[in-house]
């Protein structure tokens, strides 16, 4: 294994992603909605094709 030399330490930068706290929670809220939205969807189609409807009266 190639020796590094301590002036060769000071340069070296990982990764270039900086993903924060507020980002992750949103995208994970996005998320929610959309599955929520699709169980919303998913029932209507559901009790549309059932004929399950609650009546309008």
């Amino acid at each position: 294994m190639k020796e590094i030399k301590e002036e060769d330490l000071n340069i070296i930068s990982g990764g270039n992603l900086s993903v924060s706290g507020p980002v992750i929670n949103a995208v994970v809220n996005v998320i929610k909605v959309l599955k929520d939205a699709g169980y919303q969807l998913g029932s209507g189609i559901r009790r549309i094709s059932e004929n399950n409807l609650c009546p309008l009266d």
